[in-house]
C-alpha cells in the first residue's frame, strides 16, 4: 500500500512539474513549429529515421543546430512529448534547428540496439555531417544533448577526427561516465547485452569518461542531486567533470560553477525536470549566442 501511495504521489510531483512546460507551449505568440521527417543512410549502411523541428518564420536564415541523443531504450520520439527533460519543439521555439532520431535497432531505424556503441556513435555522425552540410546550419555555433546513457554515443561520435570538431558544444544530461556506474556495479545488466565488465573489448567504447578529452568543443555538465537512474550516485558526474579538466578543451562547466573549474565541493542542482528543462534551455540559449 504505502508504495503505491508513493507511486502516485510521483506522477502527481512529475505531472505539476511539467504544468510550466505545457502553460509557455500554449501561451500567445509562440513560435510556429515545422517538423520535417529525414531519412539518412549510415556508414554502415542502415536507414536511419530521425526528424528535423525548425521554426516557421524565417526558415531560410542560417540557424544553429541542436542533435538530441536519447538515453538507454529510446527512440527519438521521446522528443516530441514530456518525456525528456526538453522537446524539440520547445528548443527549435528558441530560434533553431532541432533534430532527433532512433538510433539503431530502436524506433523506425534499422540494425540491432548497440547501448551507444560503435553502431550508435557512427549515427550520431552520420546525423551530424547531415547538419553540418545544411546551408540554413551555423555548424560553428551548433551543438549536441545527451540525456543520459545518450552521452556514451554523442561523446564517442564527437571525438572521432572531423566528426564533431565543427560542432561548438555538448551538454551532458546526468550520463553514466562508465560501466561501473552504467550498470550500478554490476547490478543493472541491461547495458552489459551478456558482456562481464571485464570485457575491454565492449565496454571502453562505450564509456563516455574515456571520450572526452577528444570532443575538442565545449562541455557542460548537468547534475541534480538526486539523480534520474540513480538517486544518491554523484561519483558519474565527479569523475566526468575531472576528466573535463584534465582534457584540453575550450571549456568546461558543472553546472552554476565557473567555467575550467573541479569545484572540491559542487553544488548540485534541485532534483526534477522543472529545473532540467529551465537550465538545458537557457544553456542551449547561451551557447548558440542567440
Amino acid at each position: 500500500m504505502a508504495g503505491r501511495v508513493h507511486r502516485l504521489l510521483l506522477g502527481a510531483e512529475r505531472r505539476l512539474q511539467r504544468l510550466p512546460r505545457w502553460m509557455a507551449a500554449h501561451r500567445p505568440g509562440v513560435v510556429e513549429v515545422v517538423r520535417e521527417p529525414v531519412t539518412l543512410v549510415s556508414q554502415a549502411g542502415y536507414r536511419l529515421q530521425g526528424c528535423l523541428h525548425r521554426p516557421a518564420q524565417g526558415s531560410e536564415r542560417p540557424r544553429p543546430a541542436v542533435l538530441l541523443c536519447p538515453g538507454i531504450d529510446d527512440s527519438g520520439g521521446v522528443f516530441d512529448g514530456r518525456g525528456a527533460p526538453v522537446s524539440a519543439d520547445e528548443i527549435a521555439r528558441l530560434g533553431v534547428h532541432c533534430m532527433h532520431f532512433d538510433p539503431a535497432g530502436r524506433g523506425g531505424s534499422w540494425g540491432v540496439e548497440d547501448f551507444g556503441g560503435p553502431e550508435h556513435q557512427d549515427d550520431v555522425a552520420t546525423v551530424l555531417r547531415y547538419l553540418a552540410a545544411r546551408p540554413d546550419v551555423v555548424a560553428a555555433r551548433s551543438g549536441v544533448v545527451a540525456i543520459s546513457l545518450g552521452i556514451a554515443m554523442a561523446a564517442g561520435a564527437m571525438a572521432r577526427t572531423g566528426e564533431g570538431c565543427r560542432m561548438g558544444w555538448l551538454i551532458d544530461w546526468e550520463g553514466p561516465s562508465d560501466r561501473e556506474i552504467i550498470t550500478a556495479g554490476g547490478r543493472i545488466l541491461l547495458p552489459a547485452a551478456g558482456h562481464g565488465l571485464d570485457d575491454e573489448a565492449w565496454w571502453r567504447p562505450r564509456e563516455a569518461v574515456r571520450h572526452l578529452g577528444r570532443i575538442r568543443c565545449g562541455y557542460f555538465r548537468y547534475q541534480a542531486s538526486l539523480d534520474h537512474a540513480q538517486p544518491g550516485e554523484l561519483r558519474h558526474a565527479k569523475r566526468m567533470v575531472r576528466a573535463a579538466g584534465e582534457a584540453e578543451l575550450p571549456w568546461f562547466q558543472l553546472n552554476d560553477h565557473a567555467r575550467n573549474s573541479v569545484p572540491e565541493r559542487p553544488v548540485w542542482y534541485p532534483p526534477g525536470q522543472w529545473t532540467a528543462n529551465r537550465v538545458i534551455l537557457a544553456k542551449i540559449a547561451e551557447f548558440a549566442v542567440l
